[in-house]
């Protein structure tokens, strides 16, 4: 360890190798690959040890690497979450050109349309992202799947807003699916449906 303190304070980095494949010998066997002018063994042996002290010897930049680390990681985590899964993005020329109601088959792109169970929990709690008619899809006319009915609160670590439950929402009623029809239907907007037996 004193010999170690020594060489960082003043002596060579690479007169301390370890074995493996990412000792100091093995980097510096790898090193003039990433050189531009390779003119002379001297002049890579001296700019081998000043990589060394300045990656390695400097040890308050750890953290600083760290959080630039993380931190580009989230970046790429974000922006493909929102490339891949936002079907308001489009990356590719052939959807740039499309209208938006021509887009819905850029809605498969996100998970609950490929897996049936999670799009049918998830379609409970529409509620909280949409203000206008939540329910305009929950009654299916044809029956081929059961009618959906809206979950009484919030989901768990998505939505902290206010009201948490759309039983304390006091324009939930007035904005469902079938007070709007009615709302229609008595301006003379829409005409009453005529259900025959």
């Amino acid at each position: 360890m004193m010999l170690l303190s020594r060489a960082l304070r003043a002596g060579h980095l690479s007169h301390y190798s370890a074995k493996g494949n990412w000792s100091h010998f093995s980097m510096r066997q790898r090193y003039p690959q990433m050189l531009k002018a390779q003119t002379d063994p001297t002049i890579n042996d001296f700019f081998f040890e000043l990589f060394l002290r300045k990656w390695f010897a400097d040890g308050p930049s750890y953290n600083y690497a760290f959080v630039s680390i993380a931190a580009f990681g989230a970046c790429i985590g974000i922006l493909g979450r929102g490339v891949f899964f936002n079907p308001d993005v489009m990356f590719r020329k052939q959807e740039v050109r499309k209208p938006l109601p021509d887009r819905h088959r850029q809605y498969t792109f996100s998970l609950p349309f490929f897996n049936h169970r999670l799009r049918n929990w998830v379609c409970g709690y529409k509620a909280c992202l949409i203000d206008n008619e939540p329910d305009w899809a929950d009654k299916h006319p044809l029956g081929y799947r059961p009618n959906r009915k809206q979950n009484h609160r919030r989901p768990y670590m998505w939505i902290f807003s206010i009201p948490r439950y759309t039983v304390q929402d006091p324009l939930y009623t007035s904005v469902t699916h079938d007070n709007m029809n009615s709302i229609y239907e008595d301006c003379g907007y829409m005409k009453a449906p005529n259900y025959e037996d």
